[in-house]
């Protein structure tokens, strides 16, 4: 099985992470693959400009956690930053071309809004995912 699993940072991408990793142990072999999408809101073609820096390295903190916590569970991730206009079509795309079996994602992530994955994000990835989602929550 091929996990895809979208991750931003927040404690909701995490334990996305966490159900992921569990999900894969419980089902070998499979493949976990991490993926960090960079929000292209802006037509930053410079490689050196100040915001696609930062976006750039919030990604790949948001990995290297994610990377972290996967470890600590006993598996070995394949990590991936993507860039799009839009971060559910991101992870719509990316699933297709992984192949991925299953997405897990959060059902919050980070952003201006609260319900950011839930809302939005989730529910995207929900209807146009060419397979399963999983939504993870963390208890209130």
């Amino acid at each position: 099985m091929k996990i895809l699993i979208p991750v931003d940072g927040s404690d909701h991408s995490l334990k996305a992470v966490e159900k992921g990793c569990d999900l894969a142990k419980a089902q070998p072999p499979s493949e976990v693959v991490l993926l960090a999408v960079i929000l292209n809101l802006l037509d930053l073609e410079d490689e050196g400009h100040y915001v696609a820096n930062k976006l750039k390295r919030q990604a790949e903190g948001a990995l290297a956690q994610a990377k972290e916590k996967a470890q600590g569970k006993g598996v070995t991730p394949t990590a991936l930053i993507s860039s799009g206009v839009s971060v559910a079509d991101e992870i719509v795309r990316v699933a297709k071309e992984e192949k991925a079996d299953l997405v897990v994602v959060g059902s919050r992530g980070l952003g201006a809004k609260t319900s950011f994955f839930l809302g939005g994000t989730a529910t995207k990835v929900v209807t146009y995912s060419p397979c399963s989602v999983l939504v993870v929550k963390i208890p209130e």
